[in-house]
């Protein structure tokens, strides 16, 4: 799969990035070059590999869920740039 330049466009564009024309081609060549090696997998044959889930293991090794007390709820909203009341205001990022 490869991607062409104004395809990068409108990917940059969604994530709200500006890029010139040389910026772009280091992008569409950066991002090609990681698809081309993405495909190389499936050159792989795993017909004979396991899937690997640890979850299925009685021996998880992650932690249990604790629930904990969150802190100092008033403290942590007092340290917050950009309060109104009992929240935080941040900046819009996406168009309604």
């Amino acid at each position: 799969m490869k991607l062409s330049n104004d395809e990068v466009r409108e990917i940059a564009l969604e994530a709200r990035l500006t890029l010139d024309d040389a910026e772009l081609e280091k992008a569409a060549r950066y991002i090609n070059n990681f698809l081309s090696m993405l495909d190389r997998f499936k050159e792989l044959d795993l017909e004979e590999v396991e899937p690997f889930c640890f979850a299925e293991k009685t021996e998880c090794p992650l932690r249990e869920d604790v629930l904990t007390p969150f802190g100092d709820v008033r403290a942590i909203l007092d340290e917050g740039p950009h309060r109104v009341g009992d929240y935080f205001k941040v900046p819009r990022i996406m168009e309604e």
